[in-house]
């Protein structure tokens, strides 16, 4: 039963395709004929000529381009380990006040 109406579905399918179909062969070539002449014929009555559009504001310049870096990798590289150095120094000032602090504490029980 499933089968049969499957069947029909994709039967009635097909043939609505077929049937919306254009009957027009596609390999015609597009000519002057069929495209220029419709397109001189719709735009024949138009008699007025273009003109600028004074409500229209100019447009915005463009943003400044980001800056790029000119750094080269062994730049780059030497410049993490400056700052990796710097946070190292910092750390060890850093565990010699905590360690003077906690001297100082023992020293006064």
């Amino acid at each position: 039963m499933k089968f049969t109406i499957r069947a029909g579905l994709i039967g009635a399918s097909a043939l609505a395709l077929v049937a919306c179909g254009d009957s027009d062969d596609a390999s015609d070539e597009v000519i002057a004929d069929n495209v220029e002449i419709p397109a001189d014929d719709a735009m024949s009555d138009v008699t007025d000529e273009p003109m600028m559009d004074d409500e229209v504001a100019a447009p915005e310049p463009a943003p400044a381009p980001e800056p790029v870096e000119t750094q080269t990798d062994e730049e780059r590289q030497e410049a993490v380990r400056r700052s990796v150095e710097d946070e190292a120094a910092a750390a060890e000032a850093t565990a010699a006040e905590i360690q003077a602090e906690l001297d100082k504490m023992s020293a006064e029980n």
